[in-house]
């Protein structure tokens, strides 16, 4: 303000006088003086203006400012297709569908659905163009996952309708978010897919097959004879074992962590699995040749063996695995029910191996062949038939030997 004020010379200057005997001038003096008063003004505020020097200089009148426009206010993308904003911007016209896309057809359009899975986290194998059986799998997860398809209802099919779905914004999160700070994976047993999930974004979305279930939903009771190399617990035997066991084909719900790794295959009273990573108990996830869409294991987590090539390279042993079970919350389910079934011997193998030690027994004495064979004349090849049923002693032959030695030959050692 000092500033101002020493440069404002103009203020200093007094109206102008009226020259003697002209009237007219002098009634003009008020307003000339008025005049000049805003002069001075004005004056001031420019001179005012020019000695501040952080002041912030105005836009001449030719020029246009546009006005400033919130980010929030600029569309952004969402997972709603139906959500606009007064500045959205129309989505780009998706291409029509030639024909539906479904096991066996081949194409560009193929190849387009596959790269667009492998985008969104899926894995429909190769992008070839080729229809097959890997990408019927990955169909099946995004119709579970995302379109919201039963279970038992999934096609394996991408219409018109699916394939405008797949093209738009889709938004994948977990049920269990970390706030982006650790991985952990979600498995889903009503939807049988499992995703994989880096710092909350999902890195793999598979189709699984969990513990088949009998005609009340239950799990089912399975009962086998095999050869096993790891117990129960999925530690590897010193040797093999072969047994006959049942269980039941248990997948429970709960928290658990990754405990540890197996490349190649393990064959366990659970079955043979390839690449496991076990987290509970005998339970893992790996990868198998049969990955169906209905439950169909013994209690494991089945991925697709394509899959289970790089599976262990995604996670971390001490990641945490959630699986929900339809019911509870993994959280909510109790210690008892987080458990799996653990083999017993199978009832109907068990009698019937306990009676093979006696008949087994009851063949072992031989010895009265080996004497009969030491006993037996050199004469009896020939004449064994005819003085069995004669009881008359013939000359040539002696009846008291050859009776004895077809009464002791006729339990053979072959019966």
């Amino acid at each position: 303000m000092s500033d101002i004020n020493k440069k404002r010379p103009v203020s200093s200057r007094k109206p102008t006088r009226a020259r003697s005997g002209d009237a007219g001038a002098a009634n003009r003096a008020p307003i000339i003086a008025a005049i000049g008063l805003i002069v001075a003004i004005v004056g001031v505020g420019v001179v005012g203006a020019a000695g501040n020097e952080d002041s912030t200089p105005t836009a001449p009148p030719s020029q246009t400012v546009a006005p400033f426009v919130p980010a929030s206010t600029i569309a952004q993308p969402v997972s709603d297709p139906t959500a606009t904003t007064a500045t959205s911007i129309a989505p780009a016209p998706i291409t029509p569908l030639s024909q539906t896309l479904s096991r066996g057809v081949q194409g560009d359009e193929v190849r387009q659905l596959q790269n667009r899975l492998v985008e969104l986290g899926f894995d429909p194998g190769p992008t070839d163009g080729i229809f097959g059986l890997m990408t019927t799998q990955a169909v099946w997860a995004f119709e579970k996952i995302i379109v919201g398809t039963p279970r038992s209802e999934a096609t394996g099919r991408v219409d018109q309708a699916m394939w405008e779905q797949l093209m738009r914004d889709v938004s994948i999160t977990p049920r269990r978010p970390t706030n982006g700070q650790a991985d952990h994976t979600e498995v889903y047993l009503d939807e049988q897919v499992m995703i994989v999930f880096q710092r909350d974004t999902p890195v793999l979305i598979s189709h699984i097959s969990t513990g088949e279930l009998d005609a009340t939903g239950e799990p089912a009771e399975y009962c086998e004879e095999a050869t096993y190399d790891t117990d129960a617990q999925g530690r590897e035997l010193e040797e093999p074992i072969t047994k006959a066991v049942c269980a039941l084909a248990k997948t429970p719900g709960g928290v658990f962590t990754y405990k540890r790794k197996v490349e190649g295959k393990r064959v366990s009273p659970l079955g043979g699995m390839w690449d496991p990573v076990y987290f509970n108990y005998g339970i893992a996830v790996h990868g198998a040749e049969n990955v169906p869409l209905e439950p169909a294991s013994h209690g494991c987590v089945r991925i697709p063996m394509h899959i289970s090539e790089y599976f262990q390279d995604t996670i971390s042993i001490g990641d945490r695995i959630l699986v929900w079970n339809g019911d509870d919350e993994p959280e909510n389910v109790s210690e008892r029910e987080s458990l799996p079934s653990f083999d017993y011997p199978d009832p109907s193998v068990t009698t019937t191996t306990t009676t093979l030690p006696p008949e087994t027994t009851t063949t072992v004495p031989e010895t009265t062949t080996t004497q009969v064979a030491t006993t037996k004349p050199p004469t009896t090849t020939t004449t064994v038939a005819a003085t069995t049923t004669v009881a008359v002693p013939n000359e040539t032959t002696t009846p008291t030997t050859v009776a004895a030695v077809t009464t002791l030959v006729a339990p053979s050692a072959e019966d």
